[in-house]
């Protein structure tokens, strides 16, 4: 075995304990994700003025929303709801089906079983 390969098996604990980020956030599918992310800010959130302006509002916005405190200080925007119309809740409770009755459910099945009985 090669000398790095056994100095990096040797060491692994301590590489792992001094990484700031866990393992788990180094693997592949966490940079691909993180790539679409890099990508969307890129497209809506950076000023195209000079190459020196775009890095630095990239940089930027990554710092802003990989640390995990700085991001969840900021607060989230609240969902709009529309209210409903009359006449789509008039609509909805047409296409509602009927609330089966479990009364009636049981009732029957009590009657089936008398009348197998009688026979």
């Amino acid at each position: 075995m090669p000398v790095s390969v056994h100095k990096i098996q040797f060491n692994g604990k301590d590489i792992i304990d001094s990484c700031i980020l866990p393992i788990g956030q180094l693997s592949e599918e966490a940079q691909e994700a993180r790539n679409k992310h890099n990508r969307r800010e890129r497209e809506l959130f950076i000023r195209e003025t000079s190459r020196i302006d775009t890095n630095k509002d990239l940089i930027n916005r990554l710092l802003l929303t990989s640390d995990p405190f700085i991001a969840n200080l900021r607060s989230r925007p609240k969902i709009k709801r529309g209210k409903i119309s009359n006449k789509v809740r008039e609509l909805l409770e047409i296409r509602a089906p009927a609330p089966i009755d479990q009364d009636a459910i049981l009732s029957e099945s009590s009657d089936t079983e008398e009348s197998e009985s009688d026979l």
